[in-house]
């Protein structure tokens, strides 16, 4: 006979510590996964700050300019100098018909003065000065600089040794008085509506210069005459920077190439293509008649205050209550209105309550809409005026959260671009240095519990 087993019985041993610790365990992972899922919401600190929205150009010089050709064929010399005035019946340049075609550009040039080297020197400081790797552009324009002085100091010399060198000389004056360059591109007849994207590309832009004791054929380019001061600059615009220069008459702008700074009228105008502004000018156009190219800045004007990002603002809708229906309690010295109400036998009586006020502009309060229901009335101690609650009208606004939940403050806004806005310090119903505002409006409500 088999011995009989006991089996034993084992008791299930609960331990206090491994369920404390699941519990914590469960609670995390239920956090997390609430976190992850949760929309995040950015809190900024309000800081003082400045906003100067400067735009940079590249335009297009529009003149009134003509070419004008030669009559003859010859070595030309010049009489005037580039970007000098000449008057009508004035000699503009000296051409030889009968020189040899072979002879060097220079004739019988012998060298120059201490004031032509002064001059060229001054051309070379002023280059050397203003160079930058990121302006290497500007070495075209040194070039055209320099080749200018050099074929006036040319010209000077051929000029004064033409009567006794036994060539065939004429003078050829002006048909009209203007202001004389010898650099031309091809580009003089472009007008304002010809204007095209293209062409502020300017990677295949070639400009033509004249110097001294060229040989010119009949018919051939001699000089460019631009017969009036008044000139112009197009520019390209973004919609943005096109709705922003409309609303202006005249803009400040800067030449970049030498740092001047001047006034320009502003036109808006579009070929169907994109917005264009015409900037019109009355100064420096002879300084800069050689070129059709230039880098200019407009200079905004700067704002400085509270600085905030644009993305925190919004609008929100108030209702509209006149300001003679504003009273303050003579017991707690609390602004608000007498609010007509009904009790349960329909008698009505006239209660002061407290309103939540975000703006006083002098003619109407703004009060939450929901401190009063529409149709609500309101009235005046010791008058039977009444004012039904209805109107409504928007403030711009952030939700500050200062108490750890978001509140509605009015903003007044001095100026605002695509990223920031310079708002007004001390606004009443407002917010102050180092409040603390939600980044995005749009992503939480108002009374919102943040943290």
């Amino acid at each position: 006979m088999e011995p009989e087993v006991k089996k034993e019985r084992r008791h299930l041993n609960i331990n206090i510590g491994m369920i404390i610790f699941l519990i914590i365990l469960v609670y995390i992972v239920i956090s997390v996964v609430i976190y992850i899922g949760k929309e995040k919401i950015s809190v900024v600190e309000v800081q003082k700050g400045k906003i100067v929205d400067n735009g940079y150009y590249t335009g297009i010089i529009l003149r009134d300019e003509t070419l004008v050709t030669s009559k003859n064929s010859g070595y030309i010399n010049f009489y005037v100098h580039n970007g000098g005035k000449v008057a009508k019946n004035g000699d503009v340049y000296m051409i030889n018909t009968a020189q040899a075609q072979g002879e060097g550009a220079t004739g019988n040039f012998t060298g120059f003065s201490s004031s032509d080297y002064a001059d060229m020197r001054k051309i070379i400081s002023v280059y050397t000065s203003n160079y930058s790797d990121s302006r290497y552009s500007d070495l075209y324009t040194f070039k055209y600089d320099l080749q200018n002085q050099i074929t006036e100091a040319i010209s000077n010399y051929n000029i004064t040794d033409a009567p006794g060198s036994g060539g065939n000389y004429t003078s050829i004056r002006s048909d009209q008085s203007g202001i004389v360059s010898y650099t031309y591109d091809g580009m003089e007849d472009l007008a304002k509506e010809q204007i095209t994207d293209a062409m502020f590309n300017s990677t295949n832009y070639e400009k033509k210069q004249l110097i001294s004791n060229q040989w010119l054929d009949t018919g051939d380019v001699a000089y460019k005459l631009i017969t009036d001061d008044q000139w112009s600059i197009i520019i390209k615009l973004t919609p943005a920077q096109a709705k922003s220069l409309s609303e202006k008459k005249t803009v400040t702008l800067r030449f970049v190439k030498d740092n001047i700074q001047t006034t320009a009228g502003v036109e808006i105008f579009s070929n169907g293509e994109s917005n264009y502004a015409s900037l019109s000018l009355s100064k420096y156009m002879v300084r800069y008649i050689a070129d059709r190219y230039i880098d200019i800045e407009i200079i905004a004007t700067s704002a400085e205050g509270l600085k905030i990002p644009t993305s925190a603002v919004l609008e929100k809708d108030f209702y509209k209550i006149p300001v003679e229906y504003l009273i303050t309690d003579e017991g707690s010295s609390e602004e608000g209105f007498y609010k007509y109400t009904y009790d349960d036998n329909g008698q009505m009586s006239a209660l002061f309550y407290k309103a939540s006020i975000y703006d006083n502009d002098g003619e109407f309060c703004y009060v939450d809409t929901d401190d009063f229901k529409l149709g609500d009335y309101i009235g005046k101690l010791d008058s039977d005026d009444r004012y039904r609650i209805g109107a409504t009208g928007s403030l711009t606004g952030v939700y500050n959260i200062n108490k750890g939940y978001s509140v509605f403050r009015l903003i007044k806004i001095l100026y605002r671009n695509d990223e920031y806005c310079i708002i007004k310090t001390n606004t009443p119903y407002g917010i102050s240095l180092y409040d603390r505002i939600i980044l995005n409006a749009d992503s939480v409500n108002e009374n919102q519990l943040i943290y």
